[in-house]
């Protein structure tokens, strides 16, 4: 994705949008107060991690894969694109997001001749808020950073926060509204230096979030 921000109707009656990113996928858990469930939140259904525990916890973890795989691929590896929005996508945004996706491409000629090259693009869910939840529906917020490199072009990162709507349909967790905050979220340059945070004003924005776990232990 460029570094514009870009708004996301999934919602059960619109369409979609990505970010940039994610070298892997995080199959993992959190919650926000209370201890991990004991069965991962997460299984792989096709070659896609899709958030199968109504819960919290399950809630978050959806969240965090399907922000990481939709920000990586819909530029650079289409077709695990097009199988996360089979797989985890509500089915009234699977055509707009398709669509959408497609015409990023088509516009993107700098990005997509540096994919060519050999560029690489990396996702990281540097923190996340659970602001919703209750059976069959939650909403999160998500600081969300990428990062491409290659060849051919110049090193660049992204920050965005991202609010997320996700509902619970055919015993899975799928992702139904994607919005990039038009407001500038904070950008890390020395966050943590003996001992002193940084609390500039636009860090306020995280607070509530926690970090993701990583792996699937």
């Amino acid at each position: 994705m460029t570094a514009q921000a870009r708004t996301v109707a999934l919602t059960i009656t619109a369409g979609v949008a990505a970010l940039l990113l994610a070298a892997g996928v995080l199959i993992g858990r959190a919650t926000l107060t209370a201890p991990a469930a004991t069965a991962n939140p997460v299984a792989l259904v096709d070659g896609i991690p899709v958030g199968v525990a109504d819960t919290p916890a399950g809630a978050l973890a959806a969240n965090d894969n399907y922000l990481a795989i939709e920000a990586q691929t819909d530029e650079q590896n289409p077709s695990t694109f097009q199988a996360l929005v089979a797989t985890a996508f509500t089915p009234g945004a699977r055509h707009a997001s398709l669509t959408q996706a497609a015409q990023l491409r088509a516009s993107d000629s700098t990005l997509m001749s540096a994919y060519a090259a050999g560029a690489h693009a990396l996702s990281v869910v540097g923190a996340r808020r659970l602001d919703t939840y209750r059976p069959a529906r939650a909403t999160a917020t998500t600081w969300l950073a990428g990062f491409v490199w290659g060849p051919t072009h110049a090193p660049q990162q992204t920050w965005n926060l991202v609010a997320t709507t996700l509902v619970w349909q055919h015993a899975r967790w799928l992702l139904a509204g994607l919005h990039v905050e038009s407001t500038p979220a904070p950008v890390p340059s020395i966050v943590y230096v003996d001992a002193n945070n940084n609390r500039a004003a636009a860090f306020n924005a995280l607070d509530g979030m926690t970090a993701p776990f990583y792996g699937a232990g």
